[in-house]
């Protein structure tokens, strides 16, 4: 049975790996001292990925052990807007359409890790279009404990779209920044690192895999490799 590591871009998403997902692939068969989730480290200190170079001095060490796991990102689309970030990049936005641009972005991380190494266990995943998309899967229950004009903003906001991931990446529209909004009307400040798994615990996983097909896709596909 093949070992998991993520690599992810935070600490939101770390604690989302530990709490949210940990428990699910537990549950899929998975041993929990096979997962382990690994943060982008930035080189002047904190985490978080703006910079390919951070991402590969992370990734490296993992793809040199000698029991090579799998490994996947855990990164969001929101923001990886540079060839700094993401070599190839320029290439990635003449895609208008959404789901082959994410194609083609990780297309684009794959040649990243494989100019490392030739690693056979690599699987990119790129976040549409990024973590707080996760929060939306149910809002009457993720966001229970809110007050109840914030929750009631979130139900109407997804009410707009057909799919949750289709809630857009634009500055204005970014799922974060709808957040942020939402509780600022109500003087509340959204902080994803104090809020953002609370939100995903209570909405449970299995509503989100519900909720985002793509999402699903790469956890299915993460099961299928390890077991």
């Amino acid at each position: 049975m093949k070992k998991l590591v993520f690599i992810v871009e935070g600490e939101s998403e770390n604690e989302f790996v530990n709490r949210i997902l940990r428990p699910y692939l537990i549950s899929q068969g998975i041993p929990d001292h096979h997962i382990k989730s690994i943060m982008i480290t930035m080189s002047g200190g904190g985490h978080g990925f703006n910079s390919i170079e951070h991402f590969k001095n992370t990734i490296k060490p993992v793809l040199h052990r000698k029991d090579h796991p799998i490994v996947t990102s855990f990164i969001d689309h929101y923001r990886l807007n540079s060839e700094k970030k993401l070599p190839g990049y320029a290439e990635c936005v003449k895609e208008t359409n959404i789901e082959r641009k994410l194609t083609k972005m990780e297309e684009k991380l794959q040649e990243a890790v494989q100019s490392i190494i030739p690693y056979r266990f690599f699987i990119p995943y790129i976040q549409r279009h990024e973590f707080e998309t996760l929060l939306f899967a149910e809002p009457t229950e993720g966001f229970d404990l809110e007050d109840e004009r914030i929750k009631q903003d979130v139900v109407e906001l997804c009410k707009q779209f057909s799919s949750i991931e289709d809630i857009n990446s634009t500055p204005q529209g970014a799922p974060s920044v709808r957040l942020g909004d939402i509780y600022a009307k109500y003087k509340r400040k959204y902080n994803k690192a104090a809020d953002a798994v609370d939100i995903a615990e209570l909405t449970t996983i299995e509503k989100i895999l519900e909720k985002c097909p793509r999402f699903k896709r790469w956890i299915d596909l993460l099961i299928s490799q390890c077991t």
